[in-house]
């Protein structure tokens, strides 16, 4: 008797034991997952306020007329070189961690992978930048040569626009049929059409701005309404997803401590 109740005493900390580690292990990985969601929080915020403060204050610039990726070049470039690099790897992250909270289910994995391609893109971004065009730097033309960096600049902007726009309306048919997350579909769909035509817009006017037809044209305040609109749809996501998993917390803490 006294030999199985050792054995039944050792199954029951063996036992305890495993429940313990994996405990630890899901509240790691809880904390990894909140911390990956919140750089969807960060790096939206911090890449609008660079791009609006140093569209504000730089020298010869316009936040009118010139494109974000412009604040790339000059004597002050690197800040918005930082600035692409930093936000990238932070969107990646985002999305890292939105694969993790959307397991299963529409859009779990194409969304995420989207996403992680904006990112990505935006790094690219960082690391080829672009040629001096509409005047600036000071002293450049308005249409100035093409160099290897400054036309795989062009098109990965293409591919970054192109892969936020489509991770909002993949990430609409998710949320259609999910009641948690009421009026996200609409949203996501609305800022989908937001980034497209934000992108073509500022393409349009640049090109009848270079061609001498629309100098002066509002591109940089165009191409700035579908930055703000796809940033602004990560972050709220991010803080939505953020406050899901809050709130889920104590509940869990509850049951572990009964």
């Amino acid at each position: 008797m006294n030999q199985e109740g050792s054995i039944m005493r050792a199954e029951k900390n063996r036992e305890g034991s495993i429940m313990r580690a994996e405990k630890n292990q899901g509240m790691e990985q809880s904390v990894v997952t909140r911390l990956l969601i919140a750089g969807g929080a960060i790096g939206p915020l911090l890449f609008v306020i660079v791009l609006l403060i140093e569209g504000a204050t730089r020298p010869g610039y316009s936040a009118w007329h010139n494109y974000g990726s412009s604040l790339s070049l000059g004597a002050q470039g690197w800040m918005q070189i930082a600035n692409f690099i930093v936000c990238g790897l932070l969107t990646l992250g985002f999305a890292i961690g939105l694969r993790r909270v959307f397991r299963t289910g529409r859009s779990s994995v194409w969304g995420p992978i989207l996403l992680g391609v904006f990112g990505v893109g935006l790094i690219v971004a960082g690391v080829f930048v672009t040629d001096p065009s509409l005047g600036y730097p000071p002293g450049t033309h308005i249409s100035g040569p093409q160099t290897l960096h400054g036309t795989i600049h062009g098109v990965n902007a293409i591919i970054t626009f192109g892969s936020l726009a489509i991770a909002c309306f993949v990430m609409a048919r998710r949320f259609a049929g999910d009641p948690n997350w009421k009026g996200w579909a609409l949203y996501s769909i609305v800022t989908g059409v937001l980034v497209v035509m934000s992108f073509i817009a500022a393409t349009v006017v640049s090109a009848l701005d270079e061609s001498g037809v629309l100098p002066g044209s509002p591109t940089g305040l165009l191409q700035r309404i579908g930055i703000i609109a796809g940033w602004g749809w990560i972050a709220l996501m991010a803080i939505r997803i953020l406050s899901k998993m809050r709130s889920q917390v104590p509940a869990r803490e509850g049951m572990s401590e009964s």
